[in-house]
Formats: C-alpha cells, sequence, structure tokens
C-alpha cells in the first residue's frame, strides 16, 4: 500500500486498491467500455482543466463527492479520465507485482 499511496495520493490510493479487486465505483461498467470502444482523442486544453479538477476532487473529497466531479464532466473529458484512470491502475498492478 505504501507504494500504491506514493503513485496516487489520498483517496485515490484507496480506489486504485478497489480497482485492482474490479471495483470502480467512480464508474459505471458500461462507461468503461464505452471509452475503451471509442477512438482515443486528444483532450483540450478545457478538458484537461476539468481532468485535472476532478482528479483533485478524487484526491480528496469524499466518494460521493469524486462521483459528482467526474460526472459532471463533459463525455469526451469523462472517457480520457477513464482512460488515465486504468493507466494509473496499470501502473499500479506493475508496482504490485514488483513488490511479489
Amino acid at each position: 500500500m505504501d507504494r500504491l499511496a506514493t503513485l496516487a495520493p489520498g483517496r485515490l490510493s484507496v480506489l486504485l486498491s478497489l480497482g485492482l479487486r474490479g471495483h470502480h465505483p467512480l464508474f459505471a461498467p458500461d462507461e468503461i467500455r464505452e471509452a475503451f470502444d471509442l477512438p482515443d482523442v486528444p483532450v483540450t486544453k478545457a478538458e484537461a482543466t476539468a481532468i485535472s479538477d476532478a482528479l483533485l476532487a478524487v484526491c480528496r473529497d469524499p466518494l460521493d463527492v469524486a462521483r459528482g466531479a467526474v460526472d459532471g464532466l463533459a463525455p469526451s473529458a469523462r472517457v480520457a479520465l477513464i482512460r488515465l484512470y486504468f493507466r494509473l491502475l496499470d501502473r499500479a498492478q506493475e508496482e504490485r507485482s514488483d513488490r511479489h
């Protein structure tokens, strides 16, 4: 968990820990599937700012507030955040594997 806390500050490390067990409370399963079915496109500066704000909420706020921040994102920004979350999850899995 210490390495995970370094990778993901605040409450994000808890969410990634849940994610490593297959639970993704920030996203509905259909949102996740859709995010990976869509083509990968760059985000705009405004979307990047909104994603950053949502990530800050995820790191510092209770789950219901974080979920509200995620739900408030434009669809394209939400897709980018889902993909970022899963990249972080992949990295957390690698860190976990390196430990064993």
